[in-house]
Parts: structure tokens; C-alpha cells; sequence
């Protein structure tokens, strides 16, 4: 694929979604951003892409997981967004694509392998204003992250108040915030998979954006198109 465009197909919603733009294109190479919505196309669009990259927004139907929603803790759950990243998690998946989930993209991935959320917790969002929390994450030496970042622990921002649960069979937990909050998960056994990466925090919009846990994150995402050619 070294040879080809590289076109990574965006989850297009939400109203931060310039940020996830912004970041993509600050990568110092030709980018085009094919822009995927279940208003606006159908997930087979994905086809013509390179990679799939989910982007974060509202909480995810609790009846993926297995779960109901009688106390409403779950909040503006829109069952089409979820139908649709779901399939293109399929056609990812099927066809080997590099995918990148990022705050419900994680959560969601994580769902749609099996695991299950917690519906609500506290303190990982910020309650007053519209600006991120931040706080240290640790990450695990023996994983992916920590190969791609080559940082041991380190600051990352935070806008949820949903987290993982039960792990998918399939995944293993790759870094933790203090109060043990999952905070990236990765394949427990990559090989024949796509390539994956699911992170809890913001890298498109955090106030370092040079910090390794954005920009490595990101130089992994461009690059792992790159080698997952023919």
C-alpha cells in the first residue's frame, strides 16, 4: 500500500469533529479524509479507504453489551450511529484495515467484541465547563502502546463519564489511569488481525499536541497504512 493514497475513512460526527480533521492533516504527508455517516452514505464506503479511524461522541445503546438503560444513565444513544460504526467495524475487521478508536470508539469496539461498559463514572469529565480534565495514565511495557509511545506513564486529557467494563476475549488492557480506569486496549494476540489501536483520551485535541501519546499515536496510524499493503 506504500504506494497508494492514503485514505483514512473518518466516523463523521459529533461537533468536535474538525479537531479529529486538524490532527489527521497536520501529519506532513498528502491525506484524504473520507467522510463516513449513516445520513449520508453507507459503511461500504469504507471500502475505498485505507483505514478506519472512530471517533468519539454520545453513549453507546447498552443493549449491545447486554445491559438495559432503566435508570438513564446512558445519554443521547442514537441506535443508527450505532448499527452503522458497528458494520464498518465489520468491513474493518474482515478486510484487515488499521483502525484507530478513540473515547467511544474504544468503548464501542470493545462492545462490539463482547466486553461491556460501566454506564457512569465520576470524575473523568469535567461537570463545570466544556474544557477537558487531564490527569497520568500508566502503560503497560509488554504492548503496543508502550512500543509505539516508548513512554512508561504520562499526561492525557479526559471528556467521559462511560468506561470498559469486562474486556473482550479478544483484547487486553494496554494502560491504566490511577483510580483504574481502563484507558487503551489493544489485540491480545495481533497476528492475522488488523492492525489496533483503542485509546480512552482525546490525542486530537490535547493541549501538548507534540506529547508522544498524540503525536506517536497518530505516526502510528499514518504508518501502519503504509506497511499493510499487498
Amino acid at each position: 500500500m506504500s504506494d497508494k493514497k492514503i485514505k483514512i475513512g473518518l466516523s463523521y460526527y459529533g461537533s468536535k469533529i474538525q479537531n479529529y480533521i486538524n490532527w489527521l492533516l497536520s501529519f506532513p504527508q498528502e491525506i484524504e479524509i473520507i467522510k463516513l455517516n449513516h445520513e449520508t452514505g453507507s459503511p461500504e464506503e469504507l471500502l475505498k479507504c485505507t483505514s478506519l479511524l472512530l471517533t468519539g461522541g454520545s453513549d453507546i445503546n447498552p443493549e449491545i453489551y447486554n445491559q438495559t438503560n432503566e435508570k438513564n444513565l446512558s445519554k443521547n444513544i442514537d441506535k443508527n450511529r450505532d448499527r452503522f460504526e458497528r458494520n464498518l467495524l465489520d468491513i474493518a475487521l474482515k478486510n484487515n484495515l488499521p483502525i484507530l478508536g478513540i473515547c467511544r470508539g474504544l468503548q464501542l469496539t470493545n462492545a462490539h467484541l463482547g466486553g461491556s461498559l460501566i454506564q457512569h463514572i465520576d470524575k473523568h469529565r469535567n461537570e463545570d465547563s466544556s474544557d477537558d480534565l487531564e490527569h497520568e495514565i500508566e502503560l503497560f511495557e509488554n504492548s503496543l502502546l508502550f512500543n509505539i509511545v516508548k513512554v512508561k506513564s504520562g499526561k492525557v486529557n479526559s471528556e467521559h463519564h462511560q468506561a470498559v467494563d469486562s474486556v473482550a476475549n479478544s483484547l487486553k488492557v494496554s494502560a491504566l489511569s490511577k483510580d483504574g480506569i481502563i484507558e487503551a486496549l489493544e489485540w491480545k494476540n495481533p497476528e492475522g488481525n488488523s492492525p489496533l489501536l483503542l485509546v480512552q483520551w482525546h490525542p486530537e485535541r490535547m493541549k501538548n499536541n507534540n506529547s508522544p501519546l498524540s503525536k506517536e499515536i497518530l505516526n502510528w496510524f499514518i504508518k501502519s497504512q503504509k506497511n499493510n499493503g499487498d
